[in-house]
Parts: structure tokens; sequence; C-alpha cells
């Protein structure tokens, strides 16, 4: 899979823009601040149909416009595809894919396949569970439409179940129907205990590979699940035995959620763990050892999703090279040749030998201008 061209009208800080891509390796090089950024995330908005950033959809819509509209071809199981967005500030987004009207927009998630790794990924070694759990359900869903669904069905029934227990604390409602919010938390909710541990097996496995080419072989890197169940609950195999496990759980912590009045056990209390040579990424490691983390995660997820999927997806590399140093910087840019399409930010062309600048197209962005160095 890779991107031929992208069309940006009206879209951030660039009032249009039209770019061809190189197959492999594509460079925007420029201060910050100017527009680097935007262009990845075109390319992720159109990939998975939310922002990249967290902000509202209306806020990629350039300042003074009353819409945005993005353009994307590219090549997916050796055939050409269009797919084409229209965001109006005022009525629903509309989407086309090869000319035809989408109705169903879920369905074209991850239909482009990305990867994109931006600063905000250090949230996933530094930050809360929340921030993990949003690593976990984003990725998921890209490869599985089943997981989506599943989400989507789990907080719905997880909101109400929340509602009833208030409701119940309140003494505006009784507890009659829990054990129908109860059913469907649990339905959906093995799916994703399920899933999430299957994804974090193989994840695991592609990281340990990644991190070990960028830190030549010094660290280690181990992912340990741990899912929103009392402490000491199994890793269990299959989703039915899944959810038994909820079940349990659920009615050992009935009397504390009433109490509460809120739910508290379940995937929407997962994490996982992140560890370099069995100690605390997140507690122990440096500035240097963190990024590296973040990266082995989202680079790990290339030969993953080239492995359910039978191609490589389009990698989108945003400030890859803070914190690095030299050595883990040509290990990281050794490393991505030439497994996939590459689309990568920087300020200037020094992590890149001559060579590789040579075969590589270069993009040299300025205040929501973009121009193709044609010499590379």
């Amino acid at each position: 899979m890779y991107v031929l061209a992208l069309r940006v009208w009206q879209f951030r800080n660039y009032e249009q823009a039209q770019l061809e891509f190189s197959p492999q390796l594509n460079i925007f090089v420029g201060a910050n601040a100017q527009g680097k950024t935007n262009l990845l995330e075109a390319l992720y908005y159109l990939s998975t149909l939310r922002p990249l950033r967290p902000v509202r959809e209306s806020d990629l819509v350039r300042w003074g416009a009353t819409e945005t509209r993005l353009s994307v071809r590219f090549v997916r199981e050796e055939l050409t595809d269009e797919l084409q967005l229209r965001l109006p500030l005022q009525t629903k987004r509309q989407v086309w894919l090869n000319g035809e009207p989408v109705s169903r927009q879920s369905s074209l998630v991850g239909y482009l396949g990305t990867v994109c790794f931006t600063a905000q990924d250090l949230q996933i070694v530094r930050g809360e569970p929340a921030d993990r759990r949003r690593f976990l359900d984003t990725e998921i869903a890209l490869l599985s439409h089943r997981y989506l669904y599943s989400l989507a069905h789990y907080k719905r029934a997880l909101e109400q179940r929340n509602n009833l227990l208030r409701a119940y604390q309140e003494g505006i409602g009784t507890l009659d129907s829990l054990p129908e919010w109860n059913a469907q938390l649990v339905k959906y909710g093995a799916r994703l205990f399920h899933s999430r541990k299957q994804f974090l097996e193989r994840l695991t496995h592609s990281a340990q590979g990644v991190h070990s080419a960028l830190t030549g072989e010094q660290e280690r890197l181990e992912l340990l699940y741990q899912p929103g169940l009392p402490i000491g609950t199994t890793l269990l195999e299959k989703e039915e035995d899944w959810h038994e496990a909820f079940v349990q759980a659920l009615h050992q912590a009935e009397r504390d959620e009433v109490r509460r009045a809120t739910t508290l056990v379940g995937p929407h209390r997962d994490d996982f763990a992140i560890q370099i040579g069995g100690y605390d990424a997140r507690l122990f490691g440096s500035q240097g050892q963190q990024r590296t983390c973040a990266l082995s995660l989202r680079l790990s997820e290339v030969p993953l999703f080239e492995s359910i999927k039978g191609e490589p997806p389009v990698v989108l590399l945003d400030d890859v090279f803070s914190d690095l140093d030299p050595e883990r910087r040509a290990r990281l840019v050794a490393f991505l040749q030439p497994r996939a399409q590459t689309l990568i930010t920087c300020t200037d062309l020094t992590p890149f030998s001559p060579e590789l600048i040579a075969q590589s197209a270069i993009f040299h962005v300025s205040a929501g201008s973009v121009q193709r160095d044609e010499r590379a």
C-alpha cells in the first residue's frame, strides 16, 4: 500500500496544495510551525476519520473558510483507489470512494492503512492508563471493524449502566434492569478483553524486534497486559473464558458499585505495562529510552499490519528525531529502508545520508506552502 498523490483545500494553514509522492521515502523539511505536521494529519484523517491531535473536527477547516476538502489517490491490493472527503462547518462530513458516496463511513476506517508517530505518542509511555487504552482502541480498530463495533456498544452499555447506578443512589430509579445491562457489558467487554490480549501478544513479538534494531540489541522491551479485572486474574485464551471471568468480577464488585454508583471492573479500566529490561519505562526510562519505546510500539505495527492485511501500511513520522542520540537516529533511518512508504518531517536533512536524500522525495514547507525539490 502506498500513496500516489494528495490534494488539500482550505485545510489547517493550507489554502490549497497538491503533492505527488515517492513510493519509498518522502521527507518534509522546514522550520517549526510551518505546516509539515498538517500534511501528515491530512493523510491520517483520511485513514482514520479522526483528527491527529485532540481537537474538534471544525478546527481542521482553515481559518475564515467554510469547509475543507481532501483527496488522496493510493494503491491498495495492487489497485488504484481514490478517497475524497468534504468537511463543512455547518453540515455533516461527506466521503466518496472512487466517486461513489459512502453512507456508512465507519467501514472506511483503515481502508487507507497508516501507522503514525507524533510527539503525543510519548504519552503512551509516560501518561495515564487512559492514554494506553486509547492507543489500543485506535490501532485495533484500524485492523478490525468487529472491534470498532464492539467498542462502541461497550461504551454505550457502560454509560447506561452507570446512569442506572447513579439514579438508584439518588433515589430516583431501581436496579430492575441491571441484569440486562450486565449482559450487554459482558458480551462486548469479553470481546475487548480477548482482542486486546491477542493484539498485545502479537505487538510484543513485533516490538521486541524493532526495539532491538533501534537500540543495537542493547535493550529488551516487554509489554504486559493488565486487564481491568481483580488483581491476579489469569490472562485467558478464549473469549468465552473472558466472558465468565467478567461475570464473576461484576458479581463480586456489585455491592461496591452500587455504593459508589459506578462500574469498577471492565475493559474501561485496562492498562498495560511497558518495561525495558524488567524495569518500568515510565518510571525509570530516560527521555531517549521513552521515545525509543514509543517509536518501537508504532513501528512494530508495520509488520503486524502487513501480516493481517497482506501489505504494509503507509508510515507517517512527525518530529521523530527529538531526544534521540546520533546512534539511535542512524539506526532509525536504517530501519525504515525500504520496509514501507514513509513520510517523515524534520527541520533539516542532517540525519540522512547524501545517498538516501538522492533516492527520496524532498518537500520544502514554509508558511502553508509546499514545494518538491526536483533536484533530489
